[in-house]
Formats: structure tokens, C-alpha cells, sequence
């Protein structure tokens, strides 16, 4: 036997007298099943009629419960999981939310990097063709550096579970600041080395940008791994003694088989490049992941 369909039924709850459609009146008259949907949705109407009429004689409004708002609905079929944004929105999306993080860099932080890349270049330019190499790689490797570790805080950082309350993942609200920041210095010092090039002709701008390149992505990564696994403090430390160390080796100060193998690494290869890669993916997953800020068990 087949049931009545739900307009059918909702149209049977509400004809509370005789006077409906026959062929319905016969199928409830024979169909256990529909006529308990029936009487169900007659119940619910007439709950909901004695609720209104009691406010309405009281003359208060009675708002329900959060449970009976919610548990309704987390009872019910999972919602479908929403459909990725069209390209083009996505892309919008992306360009405002790295617009935004503009704002959350610290203000002190872009006159400091313009006047830190003005004295390098400036130093580079004075220190002439051979010697300029080797102040500019050190230099903007340490203001790339910097940078980094201004825009990082600890995992633990209670501040960042704000960011679990909105919509965008927090590792792309984090990938976002990143970027923007790290993009700047990374403009700001291939401008440095194509100016550095055209003052001085015997140093091409190809040798200029390698000479920090590789570095300053590798001291960055360090930075960033460091401030994200434990603290800034500690990246601080892995990224500055790297950066000594690599200093140290690029101007020969250290013993020739530490020396060279750690100016083959503090230099612009594919194996420092892939290093200096692996460490922000590294940084990304951690900020993935959630990390507890408060100790487990009863208030």
C-alpha cells in the first residue's frame, strides 16, 4: 500500500472536520501509518496554538531554550559541506585577507626595515664591487630575518584562539601575514641589488641577489620554525647564530673543512632553497595544527 504524500498529509492535519478529499479520508480510514502523521502534526498545531494563546493572554513573549534551538538541528543530517569559492573569488578573498594583515604588522616595523635597507645599500655601494657582495648578502639576510620574527608568535599564544572563531583557517590567516611581509623584503632587497648593480657595473645583479638569496630564506625559516614550535626567543637564537656562522664561513673566518661546509649551505643552491622550504611547511603544519593553552581538568 503506498502513503500519502507529505502535502497530502499536512492537508489532512489541518481539515479537522469531515469535509476533506474522499480518496484520503478512505486511505486514513485504512493506513495506520498516515493517520499517526496526521494525528502528530495535529498535536504540534495544537501545542503551538495553546503556547500563543497563553502569551497572548499574559502579554510576555517566551524564548526558547538554546537546547531547543540547537539540538534539533544537531540531531538532523549533517549539513553538506559548502562548495569551494569560484576562482575569481578566491583570489579576492586571498588579496583582502593579506590587504588586512597590513594592518596587524607592527607600525614601527616598515621604517626600520627602509632605513635598515638604505644603510646596507648604502654600506655595499661604498664598500665597492668586491667587497659590496659580502655586506649586502649578511645584510639583507639579517633585515629578511627580522622581519620574520615580527610577524611570528608561539603556537601557545593565547591570542590565537581568536583566530579559530572565524571562518578562514588560521594557517592561511598566518600564510597570509607571512607572505605579505616576507614579499615586501624580498621586493625591497632585489630593488637594493638591481640599484647596487646599475651604480656599480662590475657587480652583475644575478651574483648580488644569490650573495643573499638562499640565506636569507634559510635564517627566515629558522626564525619562523622556531618562533612557532616553542617561542620567538628561539628563533631568534636559531636564526642569529645561523646567520653568524654562515657570516662567519662566507668571509673565511672559520676552519677549512667547517668552513666550507657551511658556506656550500649558507649559500643559494637548490639544498638550501629545499631547506628553507621544508622549514615554513614545517611552521604551516604546527599552526595547523590546535595547541592546547590551558591545563586539562576540573575548574
Amino acid at each position: 500500500m503506498s502513503h500519502l504524500d507529505e502535502e497530502r498529509i499536512q492537508a489532512a492535519a489541518r481539515a479537522r472536520r469531515a469535509g476533506g478529499r474522499a480518496a484520503d479520508e478512505e486511505h486514513l480510514a485504512a493506513c495506520a501509518a498516515c493517520r499517526e502523521r496526521v494525528a502528530a502534526l495535529r498535536a504540534v498545531a495544537a501545542a503551538a496554538a495553546a503556547v500563543d494563546a497563553a502569551e497572548t493572554e499574559a502579554g510576555t513573549l517566551t524564548v526558547p531554550s538554546f537546547d531547543a534551538l540547537v539540538l534539533p538541528g544537531l540531531r538532523g543530517a549533517p549539513a553538506a559541506a559548502p562548495l569551494p569559492p569560484a576562482p575569481r573569488a578566491a583570489w579576492r578573498l586571498t588579496l583582502e585577507l593579506v590587504a588586512r594583515q597590513a594592518r596587524l604588522v607592527p607600525g614601527a616595523l616598515w621604517p626600520l626595515t627602509a632605513l635598515g635597507f638604505a644603510a646596507v645599500l648604502l654600506l655595499a655601494w661604498r664598500a665597492g664591487p668586491v667587497v659590496g657582495s659580502l655586506v649586502l648578502g649578511p645584510g639583507v639576510t639579517l633585515l629578511v630575518t627580522l622581519g620574520a620574527l615580527a610577524v611570528c608568535e608561539p603556537r601557545r599564544d593565547p591570542r590565537r584562539e581568536v583566530l579559530a572563531a572565524i571562518p578562514i583557517p588560521p594557517v592561511a590567516v598566518w600564510l597570509a601575514r607571512l607572505a605579505f611581509v616576507l614579499g615586501i623584503d624580498l621586493v625591497a632587497a632585489t630593488a637594493a641589488s638591481l640599484l647596487l648593480g646599475a651604480l656599480d657595473r662590475a657587480a652583475g645583479p644575478l651574483p648580488l641577489v644569490g650573495a643573499w638569496l638562499g640565506p636569507a630564506l634559510l635564517s627566515a625559516g629558522l626564525a619562523v620554525f622556531g618562533s612557532v614550535w616553542r617561542s620567538p626567543a628561539l628563533g631568534a637564537t636559531l636564526a642569529l647564530t645561523a646567520w653568524a656562522a654562515g657570516t662567519v664561513a662566507a668571509l673565511g673566518g672559520l676552519a677549512d673543512g667547517v668552513g666550507h661546509g657551511l658556506a656550500a649551505v649558507w649559500a643559494t643552491n637548490p639544498a638550501t632553497l629545499a631547506l628553507a622550504c621544508a622549514l615554513f611547511a614545517a611552521a604551516a603544519w604546527l599552526v595547523s595544527r590546535p595547541a592546547r593553552t590551558l591545563p586539562e581538568g576540573p575548574l
